[in-house]
């Protein structure tokens, strides 16, 4: 299945190059969930100019058509992210490099969004580089190795196409929301898998229409059923998105994802698109109310989403807003409504004060997210959760829901100072006597400019929802 869609989506680009009018190539993509720092001021830029991505990574095109916007009313910015862009506009260059020594304390936790690292392990050293062959053509090499875990190249890939067809081949990352501090689909909680990823980087008419394709393949897991049976194998994994700006205040977006075969199950091409146009009649048989008898016949599991956000300004303080309603089934067995349902909201005040940034995120789960009957390990990968960090909290089999907030609040000290305060809360809805403590945490991270880069010190302290304490420090370099 992968193969031949690598093959059609070669010819189609092919055929789309042969189109003298094209003139604009491809792009590489802004760091994702590796430097804190810099990808604070790209959230400041998107909510400030208003730029129509609903899903990250961003291309670099895309912050550099929007930088002139921002450069009368916020000067500093503007020569913080010009600085940045500069290492960006060469043939090959090392865009990113970082060193992190760190002690966990107490009991090991999965850290949130940060591609399966674990308390516990000692060091991670993570890195980016590019070549760029010529306007059409990109090789990226980079990722992270983690004590304990590993090297996990998602950061290695390469890139061709043209601005409104680049496909991008290898470990490409992929995050399905506009909230920052987490994503109900697809995140960075768990390891990248590979990929081939089919997006434009320039939008489409006045609408600023955006779209992304993308079908990969899990890592070998247990637990698929097939037949009354579990075997292993690796399950594919596509990922659709399409999106639009109606007005430039508003961007709105919708994303489904697919986990599909694996193991012993076969399914075909006509399999996947009946999956896509028909989920009631795909992924809920035996209930005798679709037209499929038993999960044998069953294509595999879906999530969906519909996202918005507002970008607008109050007393010439700009604001983002953010709203994602997602469902992990149906509703009543119909394609047109979202079942188990998760209600996510965000507020982005970009400049709280001249020296400071607000970000508030809250979340409202429904029962069996990421939770499957034909999969053990539905949506993980490596045994991570590749959507929301808060079931971290819960085994592959816990169908609670939950409730959850967090909130992340950044202050420039200085022009070579800065500090970042992070709170966490969640509450399972669950029956289980020993799971009934509320999760939260808290985390200080702060960054003093050193040479070319920031020499970072982290310290976090938390309980998590059996009562069990846990704690880090950690040290860091990053350019």
């Amino acid at each position: 299945m992968l193969k031949k869609f690598i093959i059609i989506t070669i010819l189609v680009t092919s055929v789309v190059f042969s189109n003298k009018g094209v003139t604009n190539g491809v792009s590489p993509y802004l760091p994702l969930n590796i430097d804190p720092l810099i990808e604070l001021e790209i959230a400041r830029l998107v909510s400030i100019a208003k730029i129509p991505n609903v899903i990250k990574p961003y291309p670099i095109v895309t912050i550099v058509k929007a930088l002139p916007l921002i450069e009368d009313s916020h000067p500093l910015l503007f020569r913080r992210l010009t600085a940045y862009i500069k290492r960006y506009k060469k043939s090959t260059a090392n865009t990113h490099f970082a060193a992190t020594l760190s002690k966990g304390f107490e009991k090991e936790k999965l850290i949130a969004n940060k591609r399966g690292t674990n308390s516990d392990s000692l060091f991670q050293v993570s890195f980016a580089n590019f070549y760029q062959a010529n306007s059409y053509l990109i090789f990226n090499a980079g990722g992270s190795y983690i004590e304990g875990e590993g090297f996990n190249p998602h950061h290695s890939y390469v890139s061709f196409g043209y601005e409104y067809a680049q496909v991008d081949i290898g470990y490409r990352e992929h995050w399905y929301s506009p909230t920052i501090m987490s994503a109900p689909l697809i995140s960075t909680n768990a390891e990248s898998m590979p990929s081939i990823t089919v997006s434009n980087i320039t939008p489409i008419t006045d609408f600023n229409f955006k779209y992304e394709l993308s079908f990969g393949k899990f890592k070998t897991m247990d637990g698929i059923l097939y037949q009354g049976k579990r075997t292993s194998g690796k399950p594919g994994f596509l990922t659709m998105h399409l999106s639009a700006q109606p007005f430039s205040w508003w961007t709105i977006g919708a994303n489904r994802i697919l986990m599909f075969a694996g193991g012993q199950r076969s399914i075909s091409g006509n399999d996947i698109w009946q999956a896509i146009i028909d989920p009631v009649n795909s992924d809920n048989c035996g209930s005798g109310e679709t037209g499929c008898a038993d999960s044998n016949q069953e294509v595999g599991n879906q999530i969906a989403s519909i996202t918005n956000k507002f970008d607008f300004s109050l007393y010439q303080m700009p604001i983002s807003f953010m709203f994602e309603l997602a469902g992990e089934d149906t509703k009543g067995h119909k394609n047109t409504q979202l079942g188990n349902v998760s209600l996510n909201f965000a507020l982005f005040l970009p400049y709280l004060t001249q020296s400071t940034s607000l970000y508030v995120e809250t979340a409202n789960y429904d029962t069996h997210w990421y939770v499957h009957h034909i999969y053990d390990n539905a949506f993980r990968n490596s045994g991570n959760v590749m959507g929301h960090w808060w079931a971290n909290e819960k085994n592959n089999k816990d169908i609670s829901g939950a409730s959850l907030a967090s909130a992340k609040l950044n202050w420039d000290i200085n022009g070579i100072s800065h500090l970042e305060i992070q709170v966490k809360t969640i509450k399972i809805r669950t029956d289980d006597p020993l799971q009934q403590h509320r999760h939260k945490e808290i985390e200080f991270n702060y960054k003093h400019a050193y040479k070319a880069g920031f020499i970072g010190f982290t310290i976090g302290a938390g309980q998590d929802t059996l009562g069990d304490n846990f704690s880090r420090v950690a040290i860091n370099y990053t350019w």
